[in-house]
């Protein structure tokens, strides 16, 4: 098998390996001292999906739970400027900020 065809066979297992996962959510809600409520507030997904999410393991297949995953992972970067590193031949999975973090101030009722 040429270079070509074997990296073209193994890309989607690279993409898959840069799904989120249910612990780098946790870690990255424990990052920014968030609860799944919190979670759920911020980016518009119901805290029974977050913690059916977080509590799966299983590889994700559906595309419904792929799309929530990617919009979960955006909402970390773009509003928090969490970074993710996906697990790989030489590293663990983990989380780090980009950027500081401070909290938005919570709005007055």
């Amino acid at each position: 098998m040429s270079d070509e065809a074997q990296h073209q066979a193994l890309e989607p297992i690279v993409a898959m390996a840069e799904i989120l996962t249910p612990s780098l959510i946790r870690a990255a809600r424990a990052l920014l001292h968030m609860d799944q409520v919190g979670l759920a507030e911020s980016s518009g997904i119901s805290r029974k999906t977050i913690s059916l999410i977080e509590a799966d393991d299983s590889p994700p297949a559906h595309p419904k739970r792929l799309e929530i995953l990617r919009n979960l992972q955006k909402h970390f970067e773009e509003e928090y400027g969490v970074e993710f590193t996906f697990a790989s031949l030489r590293s663990g999975e983990g989380v780090k900020l980009k950027r500081a973090y401070t909290p938005k101030p919570k709005p007055k009722s």
